[in-house]
Order: C-alpha cells, then sequence, then structure tokens
C-alpha cells in the first residue's frame, strides 16, 4: 500500500529529527490519558491502560459490524457480510494495553465485564474468523472518521492514534447488545496487538502492545433543533442570494430514503413552486467531508433525486422544472475538521435556475 505524501512527509517530520521510540515526550503523551477523555461507566478499562482517544456525541448514528469481512485486503470489493446501524449517543474510545499484554486476555476481560452487566453476544471473531479484510475495515489508517481524534489533540497523540492498527496480530471482535424498555444499548470491542507498522517511532513506540476500541451507542432522542422554512421565507432567499438551504430534509443512515420528517419542509417546498408556477429550480444535494469523492457525490445526487421525485410525485409539481444535482463535499459552507463544521455542510439546496 503507498501511502499519500503529504502523510509521508508528516511523519517523516517526526522520524527524521532525534526522536526515537523511547522519545520522552513521545512516552509521556503515550502514558497520559487524553485531555477531557474519560472511562466509559459500561466498559471501564483494563486495568494499566491508557485512553489515546476518545469522541463523543451526543447523537449520531454508527454501522457495527455483525458478520465476517467478505474479500482480501486489498480488493476493492472488500465489505463486511453484516451490519447493524444504531442510533443514539455515540462514544469511541481508543485504549493502549500495557505492555507484555495479549489481545486474548485483554479482550476477554472486556467481554466478561460486559456479559456480567447483562450484555449478550450479536456477533464474535477472532484471528482468520474476522475475514482477511477486517482489520482494514474496521479501523484504516486513512480513514480519518475512524480515528477517535480530536484537532485539539498534540499533533503526536493524533499519529499514535492513526498508526494504533496499522499492523496488527490476532484481532478479536464482539458486539454486544443489552435490551432495555428504552431501547437497546450496543458495544462493540475491537482489540489487537501492535506488530509495529510504517509510521516509524510512531510504530515502535506501540509494538507490541494491544490497542483496543470500544464503541458505545445508548438510547437516546435527538434533539429537535431544526426550524421549518416557509414557502414565503424560500422565495424571498431565492430572490435575495439564489438559493434556499435546508437542514431539515433528512435521510435514513448511507442512504437516499427521506424520513417522514422531512414531510414539513417538503411541503413548504411545493407551496412555493405552486405559487411561483414560472420558478424553475435545482434541487442539489452536499455531504460532509467524510467518505470518498466518488461515492459522496453520488449520494448526494441520489439524495436530490429522491427531494426532486417526492416533490414530483407526492405534491404534483411539474418535474420538468426540478433538475437533481449531487455536488457531495465540493462545496462547503463550514470546515469539515468539526463535527459542527460537518454538520453544515449535509444539506438540500433549491437554486435559481
Amino acid at each position: 500500500m503507498i501511502r499519500s505524501l503529504a502523510a509521508a512527509l508528516l511523519a517523516a517530520s517526526f522520524i527524521a529529527g532525534p526522536a526515537s521510540a523511547q522519545d520522552p515526550a513521545y512516552l509521556a503523551i503515550l502514558n497520559r490519558d487524553a485531555p477531557k477523555a474519560a472511562d466509559h461507566a459500561l466498559t471501564g478499562r483494563y486495568d494499566g491502560s491508557r485512553l489515546l482517544g476518545q469522541t463523543v456525541k451526543a447523537f449520531d448514528e454508527l454501522a457495527l459490524p455483525s458478520g465476517a469481512a467478505q474479500g482480501p485486503t486489498y480488493s476493492n470489493d472488500k465489505k463486511f457480510s453484516a451490519t447493524v446501524s444504531a442510533q443514539g449517543k455515540v462514544t469511541r474510545s481508543l485504549y493502549v494495553s500495557p505492555a507484555g499484554r495479549s489481545s486474548l486476555e485483554v479482550f476477554t476481560n472486556y467481554r466478561e465485564a460486559l456479559a456480567a452487566k447483562g450484555f449478550e453476544p450479536v456477533f464474535e471473531c477472532a484471528r482468520d474468523a474476522c475475514g482477511e479484510s477486517f482489520n482494514v475495515l474496521k479501523y484504516n489508517w486513512q480513514n480519518k472518521a475512524a480515528h477517535p481524534s480530536d484537532e485539539a489533540y498534540e499533533q503526536v497523540r493524533n499519529l499514535l492514534i492513526q498508526a494504533m492498527f496499522d499492523s496488527v496480530l490476532d484481532p478479536r471482535y464482539a458486539l454486544m447488545r443489552k435490551a432495555a424498555p428504552e431501547g437497546d444499548t450496543l458495544v462493540a470491542v475491537y482489540a489487537a496487538l501492535n506488530r509495529g507498522g510504517s509510521m516509524g517511532s510512531f510504530s515502535d513506540l506501540l509494538r507490541e502492545r494491544v490497542g483496543v476500541l470500544v464503541e458505545v451507542v445508548e438510547p437516546r432522542t435527538m434533539d429537535r433543533r431544526m426550524v421549518t422554512i416557509s414557502a414565503a421565507e424560500i422565495g424571498g432567499k431565492l430572490a435575495a442570494e439564489g438559493r434556499a438551504v435546508f437542514y431539515n430534509i433528512l435521510f435514513d443512515f448511507d442512504k437516499a430514503d427521506l424520513k417522514p420528517e422531512s414531510d414539513p419542509q417538503l411541503e413548504q417546498m411545493a407551496d412555493y413552486l405552486r405559487q411561483n408556477p414560472q420558478a424553475k429550480v435545482f434541487v442539489i444535494g452536499h455531504t460532509d467531508g467524510k467518505g470518498g469523492l466518488d461515492y459522496n457525490t453520488k449520494l448526494s445526487g441520489r439524495r436530490a433525486e429522491a427531494v426532486a421525485k417526492a416533490l414530483s410525485t407526492r405534491y404534483r409539481i411539474d418535474a420538468r422544472r426540478l433538475v437533481p444535482r449531487g455536488l457531495g463535499p465540493l462545496a462547503p459552507v463550514a470546515t469539515n475538521r468539526t463535527e459542527e463544521g460537518q454538520a453544515k455542510n449535509r444539506r438540500v439546496e433549491l437554486v435559481e435556475q
């Protein structure tokens, strides 16, 4: 696998200097928890481990493997045979275990602790049973969205997070569920023994340590904060700016299926078009910067088509007045480096023709 030139130069900027795997500055970061990070009450940590990185989202959606990986590591067609998508409060924590421990020992401690709290297995695998491409699909060094990191972390910490599963042995994974009247809680635990890798001093520092990614999805209702834009407001936006932006056109995760919560805004779009029978618009779909360009462009296009189809079939707007297009992440209105910015970039627009 050939890394990007930017990533190679970034790693080299640290490796080329006097720092080594035993550099006190590197060790100091590895041996202290990430700022503002804390163990989740349901999972805790393996004794002696350090919390390398963590992300907490009040409401998000997470797709968790519930079946083995299919396809070779370098195949473009590799995928998990099954996944479970869950919405709620999402906490993702990355631990590095003390030296001299096996992934079997560390993993079993997490699994037994969860079982003692009433969690039952949905899917488990170890080594070859997980599938050849499981490691790459689960935690690829190139997939920044998979890394529980933060722009506020030290650069060394973020590079250690990136290198954690670069080259591993004895991978083990479990997806566990606990049912409750208010909704199911899911916990996924992925553990593997680091065997170094291609990130120089960062890989050396993690060698022979077990990395553990713990992902928790707890049931929680999403805050409803999006305001429906009226037909009159849509007309005003188009007249003044040439476009109207909508954040309450909602889709199922990774799909182009409109959610029922979108109906009030679709009704107002249709009202504007009925009241202005000469108006023609482009229906534009936008995504954030997570994921591949081609995939996001196609997804945003399908979502724009779904909006145009709903307006024409459900609300009887002439389809010739609607031209759907997907721009993916190509026209951001905010940075994709923060969750807030990503949320602003996920939107639908009506643009005057």
